[in-house]
């Protein structure tokens, strides 16, 4: 935009000159060309090499014409070459960089659809710890991918529904896949086709309408969120308790006072009750593919994997 108006500026001020000096006949009328004359008459010399329909015949306006629009004509010419050289030098970089990035992922996790949703997952997969060239971001909007970029990580322009976009971000080597893309049957398709080209990876969806959990399981999504359900049960909890919603959106955020999270038990806990771990509160533990409240397991057992809420490493 900026060279554009350089260029309008540097256009106007030759029809200014040209106009004020006066040395122009125009070969129709025999006389000297009024001021829109004198703006054609920039304007074909500068983008071509005239029409000669205006010449110039005086000497200043002959020396003006060699030595200030000619060069002129090459600096307008080279400007608008030289921007769309580097739009395309800077998408071949751009492509060679993401090329070179999706090269080198292996565990990594890709978020399909960067809406609010995507956006918040990525946010709180970097607070804790995931490194910026382990988190992909597919998305088919460029203004959502521009806001992925400026978190530092991976965005690709693409249709996650379909196979060859997926495996364009390596789905064969991710280890979780975010499907988050504002549709609940886009999701399906997403699970569909992701739980083909990679049985292992987990799949977690987010369903905006509970109706569509059922279809998003038999699709082959590992773990279902449902935003109706989560938000309803957070907002009647609040009904009852005034600090119940506060408190599980701090366990679950990793900026928070506290820190919900799991583990395998150590081998030094094997043997003991789930009360007896220090500096941590289990709530559940998960044995044999069933998960059982505290209450109901006397002692932990090698193999078990519990659940906890404990104080964030920064408090």
């Amino acid at each position: 935009m900026l060279r554009l108006v350089a260029v309008l500026g540097v256009l106007l001020g030759l029809v200014i000159i040209v106009y004020l000096e006066g040395g122009l006949i125009d070969a129709r009328t025999g006389g000297p060309p009024g001021f829109l004359d004198c703006v054609y008459f920039v304007l074909v010399t500068v983008t071509t090499v005239g029409y000669g329909d205006i010449v110039p015949v005086a000497t200043t306006s002959r020396l003006t014409d060699a030595f200030l629009l000619t060069p002129i004509r090459f600096l307008v010419i080279f400007t608008f070459v030289g921007t769309a050289y580097q739009l395309v030098l800077k998408r071949f970089q751009e492509e060679y960089l993401m090329k070179r990035a999706v090269g080198k992922l292996s565990d990594h996790v890709i978020i399909c659809g960067f809406g609010n949703t995507g956006r918040m997952a990525a946010q709180e997969l970097l607070l804790q710890g995931a490194t910026p060239d382990q988190v992909v971001a597919l998305d088919t909007d460029e203004e959502a991918l521009s806001e992925a970029a400026t978190l530092g990580i991976v965005a690709i322009q693409g249709d996650a529904t379909r196979e060859h976009v997926l495996e364009s971000v390596a789905i064969d080597r991710a280890v979780n896949v975010l499907i988050c893309p504002g549709r609940d049957d886009t999701a399906v398709l997403v699970a569909l086709t992701a739980r083909d080209l990679n049985p292992n990876a987990h799949l977690i969806a987010m369903c905006i309408e509970e109706e569509n959990v059922k279809a998003l399981d038999r699709s082959g999504a590992h773990t279902i969120i449902s935003r109706a359900a989560t938000g309803g049960n957070l907002m009647a909890a609040a009904t009852r308790r005034a600090h119940l919603a506060e408190t599980m959106q701090d366990i679950l955020s990793v900026g928070g006072a506290l820190q919900l999270d799991e583990r395998p038990v150590a081998p030094h806990e094997a043997g003991k009750h789930p009360t007896e771990l220090k500096h941590m509160a289990v709530v559940r533990v998960y044995r044999d593919g069933r998960h059982h409240n505290v209450a109901q397991l006397p002692i932990l057992q090698a193999g078990d994997t519990i659940v906890f809420v404990a104080a964030s490493q920064g408090e």
